[in-house]
């Protein structure tokens, strides 16, 4: 019984296999924008879409990619808003309600900069808050540019890969 819900699992993501790309841009790019990301537990569903998607014949570089371009747009969009809203972040739920996501993603940009905003990448709850707060700290374009896409790629392959490692390990 459990292997005709398995097979019927498996089919359906056969037959919307194409939907992979865009349904992980999307889970990438609320995850990395602020606000979006509290919503949406995308690390979480990034390991299970890379067992169900490798299982069913995808491919990890396709849906890599997109995952990482739709993080990568989440943060650019984040940082442009910090250097809109400047200091008065701080003030913007969930900031406003959670000041200590505040007080650190300043100490990560303030501390370490650049490497700073590659860490933030997996540092859970202040993920989408170190662009946001490295933006409006007033840290140059060309300098977020330099780190941010590096660290969406890496972010991505390590939620993504196990699901596909797995599967590949038990075909």
């Amino acid at each position: 019984m459990a292997d005709s819900y398995t097979d019927q699992a498996l089919n359906l993501v056969r037959e919307h296999i194409a939907l992979a790309e865009p349904i992980v841009f999307a889970l990438g790019f609320a995850e990395s924008t602020v606000f979006l990301s509290l919503l949406v537990p995308s690390s979480a569903l990034f390991l299970g879409i890379g067992g169900i998607h490798g299982a069913a014949g995808g491919s990890f570089w396709s849906v890599w990619l997109a995952a990482s371009a739709g993080a990568a747009i989440g943060d650019i969009l984040t940082f442009a808003l910090g250097r809109y809203f400047k200091q008065d972040i701080g003030g913007l739920w969930p900031l406003r309600t959670r000041p200590q996501w505040y007080v650190l993603s300043r100490y990560y940009v303030k501390r370490y900069g650049m490497l700073g905003v590659f860490a933030s990448k997996f540092g859970g709850m202040i993920r989408p808050f170190v662009p946001l707060v490295a933006g409006a700290m007033g840290m140059r374009w060309g300098r977020f540019l330099m780190v941010s896409p590096l660290s969406c790629l890496i972010w991505a392959g390590t939620f993504l890969a196990p699901g596909y490692a797995l599967t590949a390990a038990f075909s």
